[in-house]
């Protein structure tokens, strides 16, 4: 499996749009909507192509964009990191290998505390950050499209 890192371009917005406009994807998402058009995906491409803070990834399967993978500053003088993958790759290990890449590449802040919240269903979610080092730090809830949804927090302390 070979897998690669690499900003987002505009021409990924159709690719970004029909993975991202999955449901099943979006659901366990705190900040994409559904539906998610390709608008949408430009709008977003755009935005972050232009942002300081926000560092979204394209995950690309063999040449094949399939994943998101990003950080941006987190409130508590950390990092917090989030991730999607397109729900035909699920069950791969795939946002495995690429949260592991983005947290040992050179462009990430290493030396800050990194922070993760995941809905509590998200089983799956939970398992990668496991395996990324990351520990449950403590029960919360995340807030989309105007609800509040049971969360876990996890952290990956720096290494001091």
């Amino acid at each position: 499996m070979n897998i690669e890192l690499r900003r987002f371009r505009i021409d990924d917005a159709a690719k970004v749009a029909h993975l991202v406009g999955d449901e099943e994807v979006s659901k366990w998402t705190s900040n994409i909507p559904f539906p998610y058009s390709e608008e949408d995906a430009i709008s977003w491409i755009s935005a972050t192509a232009s942002s300081s803070s926000r560092k979204p990834y394209a995950v690309e399967l063999d040449g094949l964009l399939v994943a998101c993978v990003s950080y941006w500053p987190h409130e508590s003088d950390g990092i917090e990191v989030g991730y999607w993958v397109g729900k035909p790759f699920w069950g791969r290990g795939i946002c495995t290998k690429a949260l592991k890449l983005l947290l040992e590449s050179d462009n990430f802040p290493t030396q800050m505390d990194v922070f993760a919240k995941v809905m509590v269903q998200n089983f799956s979610s939970q398992r990668v950050l496991e395996k990324c080092g990351f520990s449950f730090f403590q029960s919360g809830s995340v807030c989309k499209a105007g609800n509040e949804f049971d969360a876990n927090f996890y952290v990956r302390r720096a290494a001091t």
